[in-house]
């Protein structure tokens, strides 16, 4: 037999064998793209812009005394609540929940921490801290991981059926957090995009 032959041969059987194996499962997937559109304000006070899609939250100015883990810091400083208040239009009658997860190392955010990556990454001239969010049991949400998100109840309201719309109020805090490195004065900002989603 050829060479030619016996190489035929062989993708044929191996094709055979390929087609032959049993399915150990499947998954479907199902879901929608809606055209609900979102603007946000913080029920604290934060100062909201970017046609409502931005809040700047202050968190002040903090000595490094009060993060460098003594006696008289606790590693934790200039906690600020943020009510996160949403408003959308065009929503979609039989959503019950909103869901937020945090996008760090997406376009414009400042990124993980590099001593303790379930902080957000500061910009500017301070070292040995990072920016932890807080939720409503003021537990430390992980940034790391991407299938950490906050959520809430959507409320929706039918009165006009053309544009049903939906709001939700979503609770978390934001604080300064020593990673464990040297702590040095200076500027510490950072910004933490994020997405929406519904179910």
């Amino acid at each position: 037999m050829s060479k030619s032959l016996l190489g035929l041969t062989a993708l044929i059987l191996a094709g055979a064998a390929g087609s032959a194996m049993a399915e150990d499962g499947t998954i479907q997937f199902t879901g929608q793209i809606i055209s609900a559109s979102c603007t946000m304000k913080d029920g604290n006070g934060g100062v909201v812009s970017n046609a409502g899609k931005t809040i700047t939250v202050n968190l002040g100015a903090v000595s490094k005394d009060s993060l460098a883990g003594t006696a008289e810091g606790a590693n934790i400083a200039a906690a600020k609540n943020i009510n996160l208040v949403l408003d959308c239009a065009n929503a979609i009658d039989g959503l019950n929940n909103v869901h937020v997860t945090f996008l760090p190392k997406v376009g414009t955010g400042s990124g993980l921490d590099a001593t303790n990556n379930k902080l957000l990454k500061i910009s500017g001239t301070a070292e040995g801290v990072g920016i932890g969010l807080f939720d409503a049991s003021n537990q430390l949400i992980n940034l790391a991981d991407p299938m950490t998100k906050l959520s809430g109840a959507l409320t929706i309201d039918k009165t006009d059926p053309n544009n049903i719309k939906g709001s939700a109020n979503l609770n978390l805090r934001a604080a300064y957090v020593a990673n464990g490195a040297a702590i040095k004065a200076g500027t510490a900002n950072g910004t933490l995009p994020f997405v929406l989603n519904y179910d």
